[in-house]
């Protein structure tokens, strides 16, 4: 029987190293004691390993691997892809990326420009950041079918700004949310190509 999809299994910030993710760590700390958090069931911070840079899209695989030795524990070791499926399909993860070097804000460089503060409202005990705006809109994301899984990847220094109503996730494989940018704006940022259509 497959697992109701309610509320977000993990929410999983990236970092660069050990000691951006300590600083990580103690941000979601205080936004869990606050309840702010309370959407998630599990919060994880995983720093790229060894402290060399591994990109977006090898910290995603890392983080992944991290979830399923967190389920399987020693059964990873002989578990193949199979039932690495089988545990995901159960899962709606939301993975953060944050582990930026800030090298245009270097005073935000230890806590990442992730947790850069932010104009805006809030009747919270802590100041308003760049995640504080971004996550209500990635928590509330349609949820997928029961059994067929949901991994949610998105950047953490980008405010995206959408209707996460709106949002109609393909069935299976990628559903990507962008904004359009001249090509000198995009030149400094992550990109998608549209084809023809």
């Amino acid at each position: 029987m497959a697992a109701r999809l309610s509320q977000w299994d993990y929410l999983i910030v990236t970092a660069s190293n050990e000691l951006q993710a300590g600083a990580y760590e103690s941000q979601l700390k205080v936004r869990q004691g606050l309840g702010l958090l309370s959407d998630v069931r599990e919060v994880m911070v995983v720093a790229d390993p060894g402290g060399k840079r591994i990109g977006s899209g090898g910290s995603t695989l890392y983080c992944l691997m991290e979830v399923l030795a967190r389920r399987l524990g020693e059964e990873l070791r002989t578990a193949g892809p199979g039932e690495w499926e089988d545990v995901l399909r159960e899962l709606r993860i939301l993975i953060v990326h944050a582990g930026g070097d800030s090298r245009r804000l270097p005073a935000y460089g230890p806590c990442g420009k992730i947790f850069v503060p932010v104009p805006g409202e809030s009747d919270s005990a802590v100041p308003l950041s760049l995640f504080d705006r971004q996550l209500p809109i990635y928590l509330a994301l349609p949820q997928t079918q029961a059994g067929t899984g949901q991994v949610v990847i998105t950047s953490g220094d980008v405010m995206l700004r959408f209707e996460p109503d709106e949002v109609d996730f393909a069935a299976e494989g990628i559903t990507g949310l962008a904004c359009y940018a001249r090509p000198e704006q995009a030149s400094r940022h992550g990109v998608f190509c549209r084809g023809q259509g």
